[in-house]
């Protein structure tokens, strides 16, 4: 892919800085990156990566009409894919200059602590905490997604000691310790913190002295060292020192003994394995410990204290202790940095990579959204409008979109125990009954050895004979009673579908009338917003997400928008989140509460005495490669093709329905080869000796944000039926066992690794073993326990 990269500014910034790091990280992939933009320090680290710099006209008022054109034209004439702007000015004109083009579209990154409500929700958004990834699903957008300010690992933390040396004398930085701050010195955010850890140098200088570094400029650097000099004065030496702004501050954060910062600076500190205190405003500094984390991974690395009055001595409080103690500014470091490998460059451009697949291949969502472009318009119109009036009272702040940081929106409500009640588990699944048993049927069928569960199945239509052969209330598993609710036909257009899940949830109340049930839980793992339909009924409410359904819209052909709303009704209303895989369950959470983490399982009981290989294989020359499930859009094709160029024969078992001409040619391609049998769909009891024929399984999932939020059943059921699995990097479940599950970026490591793999002797009874720790019946005592302990809404 082609792709223009364009920050809002490139002088010394974050945001900015993130913007160039990653374009160099995405380049390094495989793919061409142009960084976009007006001259500015940060051009010698664009020329440092090798990264290729066009210059922007004069922008003028922002959005610029004149930026949009010039990069429509770049669009043209370099057959642009993704045009990629940083903050709210270059996102608007981004969204600008793709409409109209073919093959074009837009992403926004908006690093800032709020987000511009005129962004348009037709664009992709990146944003920068987990808090505000929630908040913006709340408000509408269905692609937001959450990328941390990423830390480029290889270039920081590595200074040589005599740099070090070297720039600590230049500053006069003597023996004691030194706390150092590099940061944009602007009033915005910044400088209400340091102006508190300036009057803190003084207020500490009697039990604990140190040192004050400050790296940077700005509008506010005059006033900072106003505040400073008079300290310096009293104190007789040179306690707080200003650097200005350096083009390279690696050697400032190396020379520190403990950092203060916010946003991306923070985490870079990590980096050099330095102890942080995280700074925010209105008197908010925490220091990062074990304890803290979470906290900084939900709301990002800032905060919203109680009064700015409390600064000093919070933030006092917070450093005396790390000053007076070398092995716990060492203890604390080394876990910093065992933390910021999270937040990776490496980690970050595989991300924003798959974003851009994604929104590429989606890129026709994004033209002629004319009522999203007037509500777009008529909100921006609203900013510029009370933009003015605040000119004319002189209160305007020029960094508007910091100015009300999401981290200081009020808390969730709070929640309360309840004593566990004794009636029935109320569920609704994704699925019916009859369908292929997934996740909700496996984890059912092991509570109801335990609770009596009323299973609520998907709406069926009156039209349909076969439907209408199937009795209202059945008992298909002991302990299990099936409702069926009926409606008429075209369940997916959006009248039709809320009457269905109304019908859906009266047939539930109808069946507990009659039967002076209460349910103890409430359980939906499906996209209809079935906990809110149904929250007039006692009982814990549990969403389960088995996948990310919004990200799924494309593949099943459903509104994105109703699939959002209808999602964000559950999550309003549950007491517990569940999700299968952790990055789907940090999407998800919508409080400081993190969801749970529920993976997918296996019924490994079904594969006890099965030995004989499938009468499919026949024909096929061994080593055999497998793949069971479905194949379409998340199938990588390229994967298969290269592990059949080693040789190997490919026995693929399961349903086709891809969704794009190119990859229907490719499969047919593919199948039309002699080394590869491909069954189509198979009743369940025969996927056991399919399974069995195979030498190594295969999960060849693409790099998208969908697979990156899944955890793929088939790889558990490889395992189940004793087979080691190869997975592609993005469809690697955590929490198996590595010995037997395998992992490859390319199609071309992916194929070498599947053909070593299935040449390998292997220990199908060990491969069993290990994979009965993650039965169903493991994860139904799991889901139990959480079931038991939490709490309700108060």
């Amino acid at each position: 892919m082609r792709i223009v990269v364009y920050p809002h500014d490139l002088n010394m910034g974050g945001s900015q800085t993130n913007a160039i790091e990653l374009a160099a990280a995405v380049t390094a992939l495989g793919h061409e990156c142009i960084v976009y933009g007006r001259r500015g320090s940060l051009c010698a680290r664009i020329d440092e990566l090798g990264l290729e710099f066009i210059e922007a006209p004069e922008p003028g008022r922002r959005p610029s009409l004149r930026i949009a054109r010039d990069l429509r034209r770049l669009i043209r004439e370099r057959d642009i894919d993704i045009v990629h702007g940083y903050e709210w000015p270059p996102g608007l004109e981004a969204a600008a200059a793709v409409q109209g083009t073919a093959d074009a579209a837009a992403v926004c990154t908006v690093m800032s602590m709020a987000v511009a409500p005129f962004l348009p929700r037709s664009v992709p958004l990146v944003v920068g905490t987990q808090q505000i990834c929630a908040l913006e699903q709340e408000r509408g957008r269905s692609r937001v997604h959450l990328i941390e300010p990423p830390v480029d690992l290889d270039h920081n933390g590595t200074v040589a000691e005599a740099d070090v040396a070297r720039f600590r004398a230049d500053w006069g930085l003597g023996g004691l310790p030194v706390v150092a701050v590099v940061s944009r010195l602007v009033p915005e955010l910044k400088a209400e913190g340091i102006l508190a850890a300036i009057a803190a140098v003084e207020a500490l200088d009697a039990t604990t002295p140190f040192q004050l570094l400050i790296v940077g400029d700005g509008r506010a650097r005059a006033a900072m060292e106003a505040a400073a000099d008079p300290v310096n004065g009293r104190l007789g030496r040179a306690a707080i020192v200003f650097t200005g702004e350096l083009a390279d501050p690696r050697a400032a954060y190396a020379s520190a003994d403990v950092m203060l910062g916010m946003g991306g600076s923070a985490l870079r500190s990590l980096a050099f394995a330095k102890p942080l205190v995280v700074q925010g405003e209105r008197g908010y500094f925490r220091t990062l410990t074990e304890d803290s984390a979470d906290e900084f991974r939900w709301q990002g690395w800032y905060g919203v204290g109680e009064s700015p009055e409390d600064g000093t001595a919070r933030l006092s409080d917070a450093l005396a202790p790390l000053l007076a103690d070398a092995r716990r500014r060492a203890d604390l470091g080394a876990f910093g940095r065992r933390l910021v490998e999270e937040f990776s460059l490496q980690r970050a451009a595989e991300r924003q990579l798959a974003i851009y697949r994604d929104t590429s291949a989606t890129r026709a969502q994004q033209q002629r959204q004319w009522r999203e472009a007037a509500r777009s318009f008529s909100a921006l119109a609203r900013h510029y409008s009370g933009d003015l009036v605040s000119r004319a009272r002189g209160v305007r702040r020029t960094d508007d979109f910091n100015a009300a940081p999401v981290a200081a929106s009020a808390p969730a409500a709070q929640r309360v125990a309840a004593t566990p009640s004794e009636g029935p588990i109320l569920w609704f699944p994704g699925v019916g009954w009859d369908t292929l048993a997934g996740t909700d049927r496996h984890l059912a069928v092991e509570l109801a050895a335990q609770h009596p569960i009323v299973w609520v199945d998907t709406p069926h239509s009156v039209l349909r004979a076969r439907d209408r052969a199937v009795a209202a209330v059945t008992h298909p598993h002991p302990n299990i009673v099936r409702l069926r609710a009926s409606t008429i036909a075209g369940v997916q257009r959006p009248l039709l579908r809320d009457l269905a899940n109304r019908r859906r949830a009266r047939a539930a109340r109808r069946y507990l009338a009659a039967k002076g049930l209460h349910p103890s839980v409430v359980i939906a793992s499906t996209t209809a917003p079935m906990l809110d339909l149904v929250k007039d009924l006692p009982g814990r409410r549990v969403y389960y997400a088995t996948d990310d359904f919004v990200e799924a819209a494309g593949i099943w052909g459903v509104s994105p928008r109703y699939l959002r709303a209808a999602r964000e009704r559950n999550l309003r209303s549950a007491d517990l989140v569940l999700s299968v895989s952790r990055e789907l369950g940090r999407h998800l959470q919508r409080g400081r509460t993190p969801s749970r983490w529920l993976p997918n399982g296996a019924e490994v009981s079904r594969f006890d005495g099965i030995e004989d290989a499938s009468p499919a294989s026949a024909g096929l020359e061994g080593p055999i490669a497998g793949v069971v499930g479905q194949f379409n859009s998340r199938t990588d094709l390229d994967c298969l093709f290269a592990v059949r160029a080693t040789g190997l024969s490919l026995l693929l078992v399961g349903p086709r329905s891809f969704s794009s001409r190119e990859d229907d040619e490719a499969f047919e391609r593919l199948i039309a080869d002699p080394g590869v049998r491909w069954t189509g769909e198979v009743p369940a009891d025969q996927l056991i000796h399919h399974m069995r024929a195979m030498d190594v399984g295969l999960t060849p999932y693409r790099d998208t944000v969908f697979n990156r939020r899944s955890f793929p059943l088939k790889t558990v059921e490889y395992l189940a039926a004793g087979v080691p699995v190869v997975a592609t990097d993005v469809a690697a479940p955590e929490g198996l066992d590595r010995r037997w599950v395998h992992t490859a970026g390319s199609p071309e490591a992916f194929a070498a690794l599947a053909a070593e793999v299935a040449a390998a002797p292997r220990d199908a009874a060990a491969i069993r073993r290990a994979a009965a720790a993650h039965s169903w019946r493991a994860r139904a005592i799991e889901l139990q326990a959480w079931l038991d302990t939490t709490p309700v809404r108060a």
